[in-house]
C-alpha cells in the first residue's frame, strides 16, 4: 500500500473542507494517510511519501500559500521527481488560474499529476465534496 501525505495550507476553512474530503475517501477505501497543515508539516516525511496530495487557497495574486507551501516546493525541487502528486484548492476570486501555473511548476520539477486538480470558488459544494472523496479513493489504490 502506498505512503500517502496529505498537506493543506487554509485561509478561511474552505480548502480544510476539502483536505477532510479527500482523507475520507482514501481511509474508506483502506488507505493509510498522514494529514499536516502547511506551517506544521514534516517534510522529510512528505517527501518520503509514495503519494503527496497539497491543497491551498488562492492568497494574493492568484498564487498558492507563499509562507510554508511555496517555500517547501521551491526548496525541494527536484525532490518531486517522479513522485505522484494530486493537488486542489479553493479560490475567492479570478478564476483559480493559480492551479494551472501550480501544477506547471510541479511538472517542472519532474512530479506526475494523477488526476485533474479540484477547485472550489468559496465553500466547496457537496458536489465537490462527494469529487474530492472518491480521488481519494482512487489515490489510495495508487
Amino acid at each position: 500500500m502506498s505512503k500517502i501525505s496529505l498537506v493543506y495550507y487554509s485561509a478561511t476553512g474552505n480548502t480544510e473542507k476539502m483536505a477532510k474530503a479527500i482523507e475520507e475517501g482514501i481511509v474508506e477505501a483502506g488507505g493509510a494517510v498522514t494529514v499536516y497543515k502547511s506551517n506544521a508539516m514534516d517534510k522529510d516525511a512528505i517527501l518520503s511519501s509514495d503519494v503527496i496530495v497539497m491543497g491551498s487557497s488562492a492568497t494574493g495574486a492568484e498564487v498558492i500559500d507563499e509562507n510554508d507551501l511555496l517555500p517547501f516546493m521551491e526548496e525541494a525541487g527536484d525532490k518531486f521527481k517522479g513522485k505522484k502528486v494530486y493537488i486542489f484548492g479553493s479560490y475567492g476570486w479570478g478564476g483559480g488560474e493559480y492551479a494551472d501555473n501550480w501544477k506547471a511548476q510541479l511538472e517542472g520539477f519532474g512530479a506526475t499529476i494523477v488526476d485533474m486538480p479540484i477547485l472550489a470558488n468559496e465553500e466547496p459544494s457537496d458536489e465537490e465534496l462527494a469529487q474530492l472523496k472518491e480521488v481519494g479513493k482512487k489515490l489510495a489504490a495508487i
